[in-house]
């Protein structure tokens, strides 16, 4: 996967919003040794970005000038690029592997 490739995987993720886990452990040291007092796992969520979007539309078509257009214009797209990018995950793809969320 070449450098542009893994940005637009990377910005493609952003855009549409992602989750991810967070852990946390509590050590307390008894007798000269670690002990796990408490495990906390947190599910995180990441809104989908704006910023985003206009970095990807850049990068598709070096024509489009996102600074022109309108915050609705701009949400317009990004949903526009959000169902594409659904659509794409639903497709079997050969040889590929899926991260997941």
């Amino acid at each position: 996967m070449d450098t542009k490739q893994l940005l637009i995987k990377i910005l493609l993720r952003k855009a549409k919003g992602y989750s991810f886990r967070e852990k946390t452990d509590e050590f307390i040291v008894v007798d000269g040794e670690k002990k796990l007092v408490k495990s906390k796992v947190v599910t995180k969520r990441i809104q989908p970005d704006v910023n985003a979007v206009k970095a990807l539309l850049t990068l598709a078509d070096g024509e489009t000038d996102v600074t022109k257009m309108t915050d609705e214009q701009l949400q317009v797209e990004k949903l526009r690029l959000i169902r594409l990018l659904n659509e794409l995950e639903t497709e079997p793809q050969q040889g590929a592997t899926t991260d997941d969320e």
